[in-house]
């Protein structure tokens, strides 16, 4: 589990940086991005291997920076370098239930292996 300690600790330090850098205390920053103040602590001291991607979006927004910056630093990022999709539908639709979040995950997955198969993977394929 110390192999994680880099990665928490690196988005620990970037949020901490990301605060002082807009002037916030840290329960000023979670007076303005509404969550609670032992959260934040907790994540810029490098606790969370998982943080919930809800708050992160709101401390992105608080804080005036793309929430992108904050996932890729929390290490949610697929291969492309894009957040992954549950991370995002968390952040997007923060009002859905975590249970209306899974089924539309699995929803696309069925999908993309769906159109996977049928096209015979990515390979060669311009997908932009």
């Amino acid at each position: 589990m110390e192999h994680h300690k880099p990665k928490q600790k690196q988005l620990g330090d970037y949020v901490n940086r990301m605060r002082t850098a807009a002037g916030f205390g840290l329960r000023e920053l979670a007076r303005s991005a509404g969550v609670d103040p032992t959260w934040i602590m907790r994540l810029e001291r490098g606790e969370y291997t998982t943080p919930d991607p809800r708050n992160l979006s709101k401390l992105a927004q608080a804080l005036d920076i793309e929430v992108t910056e904050l996932y890729l630093e929390a290490g949610y990022q697929p291969a492309d370098g894009l957040p992954g999709l549950q991370p995002y539908l968390r952040a997007k639709f923060d009002y859905l239930p975590d249970n209306a979040i899974d089924q539309l995950t699995a929803h696309f997955e069925l999908i993309e292996e769906k159109y996977r198969e049928s096209e015979g993977g990515r390979d060669g394929r311009d997908h932009h």
